[in-house]
């Protein structure tokens, strides 16, 4: 497809991360329906309950800011970055999810046969909500 002159940019804009269609309900939108499958689960301590909370948060945060602040001083490639941040993040908490699942089911949900992944998710959160909330600052600190 051709680009109107100035919109050459678009071409080097990742396309993002496709979530798959379990990620598409209840409401269809990425950051509030994966939080809810993984609350959903009994798989889950409370230490885990608590970061997908915190997701959950800077993912809302982000979305405020980006349409309340963002959207006023960013150009439109900024724009279009800034929008693939938490889709990608979302993308990381997902993988990790789906591989303690996995492994909390396989093993029976028996008590340490999980714990790599589960470290591992863990991990995956704190540096999501870090990225997140990163962008955010930088981005307002850039400008």
């Amino acid at each position: 497809m051709t680009l109107p002159e100035g919109w050459e940019w678009m071409d080097e804009i990742p396309s993002g991360w496709v979530p798959p269609e379990e990620l598409r309900v209840p409401t269809g939108i990425l950051s509030t329906d994966l939080p809810i499958m993984m609350l959903s689960s009994s798989a889950l301590g409370n230490d885990l309950i608590d970061l997908v909370g915190r997701l959950l948060s800077e993912s809302a945060r982000f979305s405020i800011w980006f349409g309340s602040e963002a959207k006023k001083t960013a150009s439109p490639k900024e724009l279009a970055l800034l929008s693939l941040i938490t889709n990608e993040q979302h993308r990381h908490v997902y993988e990790a999810w789906t591989l303690f699942i996995d492994a909390y089911n396989a093993s029976g949900r028996k008590a340490g046969s999980f714990d790599s992944e589960l470290d591992a998710l863990r991990q995956v959160l704190l540096d999501s909500i870090r990225n997140i909330a990163a962008a955010r600052r930088d981005f307002e600190g850039g400008k």
